[in-house]
């Protein structure tokens, strides 16, 4: 008897569908826990169930919280830090540190060695999407119809000026977690 079994990441949650014939199962896990089941005729079916269903939980999530406090971002952060490269954890070290938290896209580009601010655009994006996958919470949405992820570690600050030099503000919830975990030092 040939069973079939996929398992896939995806947003931080390990998807698991296995099946044979016509009877194909799976379950969305988080942290050892299951949180989403599905079942279908054909794996991939199943995992594309199990994607919408993590995508409408972490949804749910996001519209129905508050603004977390420092002790969820610690927690939230320490998941993660493994996925986090070199420029990350300069640009977030930057960032807490600044005066008044607030820095410039490219000055953020500076702190990683990154050419410009397109590539913090991308790189800080990809923090706050590992950040809010961790932690959801309300997100503006871009023109492009998705959350903008920055957002999940900082607020606009001036955007007067051309967009290299919009200023983002670091949230406090966030500065105070990153002190707690030495990130100011």
């Amino acid at each position: 008897m040939v069973v079939d079994r996929r398992v896939e990441d995806y947003r931080r949650h390990q998807l698991v569908a296995s099946g044979m014939g016509v009877a194909f199962v799976g379950k969305a896990w988080k942290d050892n826990v299951a949180v989403v089941d599905a079942r279908g005729s054909s794996l991939e079916e199943v995992l594309n169930s199990l994607k919408t269903g993590v995508d409408s939980l972490l949804a749910g999530r996001a519209n129905a919280a508050q603004q977390p406090g420092a002790k969820l971002y610690v927690a939230a952060f320490r998941k993660i830090v493994p996925s986090l490269s070199d420029g990350h954890f300069a640009m977030l070290k930057a960032h807490c540190r600044a005066p008044n938290q607030s820095l410039t896209a490219t000055e953020l580009a500076g702190a990683a060695g990154y050419a410009n601010y397109s590539a913090v655009n991308l790189q800080y994006g990809l923090v706050g999407k590992l950040l809010w996958e961790e932690l959801p919470t309300k997100l503006p949405i871009g023109s492009d119809g998705n959350p903008i992820y920055t957002f999940a570690l900082a607020e606009s600050g001036d955007r007067t000026g051309p967009e290299a030099q919009w200023v983002w503000r670091m949230r406090p919830e966030l500065v105070a977690a990153l002190v707690e975990l030495g990130f100011d030092k």
